[in-house]
């Protein structure tokens, strides 16, 4: 489908596991603005099937050396366990797509811990305006059976909400880069790709929603009624819906810049686009710790205390603390013969010395 990208981009805001949060007023937000550079090659670019359409060259973040920005690494957790460099450092132990037979977190769980990553480098990447940010984080991989697609994966989620964002921003006449149109298109399908012409379709856009919704009418007739829906320049094309609704709040707070007419999920994202500013990303990384807290300490009640062990690691440990067990029984036993035995022989001795 030709508008399919936006549906990436929904999948997150209309997320009811997401939840609003304040943004903290403390020095860990102004740490955050500082961010991190991007090494020179993720921002590279390799073009794709048709005219002047661009997508982000192959991620270079990888599940084995997952990791966040240092600012943010140093951050304060929501519990013992749950700060996010512990968070990271648990990553195919506790919680992530390798975990083998750990006792580590149920496929949702982990999935909503992923999300939490990719919408904050998506975050990153509104304040940057560069979606290449998004390159930091893993994609598409295969290993031991298991496969995650680009879709799944921390890369192309975040590629969907940035390039969702970026699209409407560009069409507000926030983002005036036309690899923010490019990069919405690239997120597309080859083949529906190939039903516009790129460089028409991001001239259109450049020049606000009614150009953009004329050209929409006339050269996407079948699409129309779900884009306009979708990018929902107005309420009136919404009745009712509310995902619509909340699509023309995403729209409003872009287009004036007032992050609180935003679904409460994207106001991080939305106040990072508006003041071009890395801080209130922070917001995210804070829920995401909030949240893996509620599921850690889940799975240490679950697990017996064996979060992040396989089923052999457990039987060791078990066999161990038996082993000592035993040790301390027999060290105990060894001792209670040892003072019967200085007992008895203090009885006699005071025995003696009373008969004298």
């Amino acid at each position: 489908m030709l508008l399919a990208a936006a549906l990436i981009g929904l999948k997150f805001f209309a997320s009811k596991e997401q939840a609003a949060v304040q943004r903290p007023a403390s020095q860990d937000g102004q740490q955050e603005q500082q961010g991190v550079a991007l090494p020179s090659a993720a921002k590279d670019y390799s073009a794709v099937a048709t005219e002047s359409v661009y997508v982000p060259t192959q991620a270079m973040g990888s599940y084995e050396m997952f990791t966040l920005p240092a600012p943010v690494m140093a951050l304060k957790g929501a519990c013992e366990g749950g700060s996010p460099k512990e968070i990271m450092e648990a990553h195919g132990k506790t919680w992530g797509h390798f975990t083998g037979r750990r006792a580590a977190f149920d496929t949702n769980q982990k999935q909503e811990i992923y999300t939490y990553i990719a919408s904050y480098y998506s975050c990153l990447a509104l304040a940057r305006q560069d979606i290449t940010t998004c390159n930091e984080l893993p994609g598409e991989t295969e290993a031991n059976g298991f496969k995650i697609t680009l879709d799944d994966s921390p890369l192309g989620l975040c590629r969907g909400m940035a390039a969702d964002m970026l699209f409407r921003a560009y069409v507000a006449g926030k983002a005036k880069d036309q690899q923010n149109c490019l990069a919405y298109i690239g997120q597309w399908e080859p083949t529906d790709q190939g039903r516009v012409s790129a460089p028409e379709f991001c001239e259109a856009a450049a020049k606000g929603p009614e150009k953009f919704t004329e050209y929409g009418r006339e050269k996407m007739p079948q699409y129309f009624g779900i884009g306009e829906k979708m990018m929902a320049f107005t309420k009136k094309v919404c009745g009712s819906d509310p995902v619509c609704l909340a699509n023309n709040g995403l729209w409003e707070g872009i287009r004036t810049g007032s992050p609180g007419k935003c679904p409460p999920a994207k106001v991080p994202h939305c106040t990072a686009l508006a003041e071009k500013n890395q801080a209130p990303c922070v917001d995210i990384i804070m829920e995401m710790s909030r949240r893996y807290c509620v599921h850690y300490k889940a799975l240490v009640k679950g697990s017996g205390g064996y979060m992040g062990m396989t089923p052999d690691e457990v039987k060791e440990d078990l066999r161990l603390k038996a082993q000592k067990k035993a040790e301390e029984e027999k060290t105990r036993k060894e001792l209670d013969v040892i003072t019967k035995q200085t007992n008895e022989r203090v009885r006699k001795l005071i025995g003696k010395q009373g008969g004298e």
